[in-house]
């Protein structure tokens, strides 16, 4: 799944670290109205006092979860698309390891930003926002990736491409076993890899159809 260095580099300090670590877990259990202030406070060890000092508002300490998991997310993204040759053979399969394995390995927040995470993508207007400020510009450069990797595709038709493959990965990124319980098999949940092999192939495959489609309906020269 490559070998690109990985995004490690704090943002923040240790100590405030630990408070959006804790934070994240009482967002994704509670959702964001059920978490207050006082509960979000307790879970990560600190006073509420100290909480409003750094961030205000819960908002503001929501939108800083956001802001830091995105970022370790989106530099290991980043980090990997940046070293594939988009006209190299194999590259599509390549970009979209590049989106799926940072949000499936250990920057990825595991089942705690997983429930975050699909909020957002159906989220609210205050979500929205959260997600065209630190998801957009990572979004765009793997749209692009996908355009120059599969010539004469639309960037529209790339943007979908893109917005799909996300929905997928949000299907399976809380690893839930829903996929082995309603097949009834009792086998243990795929590890890592061969879940971004399968990922990858049904993004690959679905980015191929509809090519295939818009080239039919002329929309591709």
């Amino acid at each position: 799944m490559g070998g690109a260095e990985k995004a490690t580099e704090p943002a923040v300090s240790d100590a405030l670290a630990n408070i959006l670590r804790a934070a994240e877990v009482e967002f994704a259990e509670k959702g964001f109205e059920g978490a207050g202030m006082k509960a979000l406070a307790l879970r990560a060890g600190v006073s509420q006092s100290l909480l409003h000092y750094h961030f205000g508002s819960k908002d503001n300490l929501y939108a800083a979860v956001i802001c830091e998991r995105s970022r370790l997310i989106n530099e290991d993204r980043l980090i990997r698309l940046r070293v594939i040759d988009p006209k190299s053979q194999g590259a599509l399969a390549l970009i979209f390891e590049a989106l799926f394995v940072p949000a499936l390995g250990p920057l990825g927040g595991g089942r705690a930003y997983a429930r975050i995470f699909a909020g957002l993508i159906a989220g609210n207007a205050r979500d929205q926002a959260l997600v065209r400020e630190f998801y957009d510009p990572t979004a765009q450069e793997f749209i692009r990736a996908i355009v120059a990797a599969m010539p004469g595709l639309a960037p529209t038709d790339a943007a979908r491409i893109y917005q799909f493959a996300l929905g997928v990965l949000a299907s399976v990124i809380a690893r839930d076993g829903r996929a082995e319980r309603l097949a009834g098999d009792a086998a243990p949940k795929p590890d890592d890899t061969h879940l971004v092999r399968q990922l990858t192939d049904f993004a690959v495959g679905g980015a191929e159809a509809i090519a295939k489609t818009t080239k039919n309906q002329g929309r591709i020269e």
